[in-house]
Order: structure tokens, then C-alpha cells, then sequence
């Protein structure tokens, strides 16, 4: 069986001066117009690209993402999912 997650998602502009950052917090290079960013759920690392979220997560946080699955194993997804 396969377990999609699903990110909340959203789209919002920011420039660098409202998140206080212009590098990513996990690869180090730095953010460019219109680069998808996001921070993690679990820790306080930062602003990150949304890849190197995915790669963070999956790798630093793999006990609380089975965690979470479990808790909304059972839940009813939204019409859009």
C-alpha cells in the first residue's frame, strides 16, 4: 500500500524581508524570486525550499510523520483531495 501526505498547501508572496531570510536553512543557497517556500512542523529550522523540506522531513522526522499518519489514518478527506 501506498501512503500519499498531503502538505497543506498555499500560495503567498513574500519577499525575503518578511520572512528575515534570503538563504535556505537546509541547503544554504540562496532564495530566488518566486523559489516555493515553507518551514517544518516538527522543528524550529527555519525557511527552507519546499524540496529540501521534503528531504528534511522525511529524513529528521520520520518517527512523528508515522505518528501523524496514524492519527489521521481515519479521517475523511475533502472534496478536493
Amino acid at each position: 500500500m501506498v501512503i500519499v501526505l498531503w502538505r497543506e498547501s498555499w500560495l503567498k508572496p513574500l519577499s525575503i524581508y518578511d520572512i528575515e531570510t534570503d538563504t535556505c536553512k537546509f541547503c544554504k543557497r540562496i532564495l530566488r524570486d518566486q523559489d516555493f517556500v515553507t518551514s517544518c512542523e516538527f522543528c524550529d529550522i527555519g525557511i527552507m525550499h519546499d524540496n529540501c523540506a521534503n528531504e528534511h522531513v522525511l529524513n529528521k522526522h520520520k518517527v512523528e510523520v508515522k505518528k501523524k499518519i496514524e492519527l489521521h489514518r481515519d479521517k475523511r478527506l475533502h472534496d478536493f483531495q
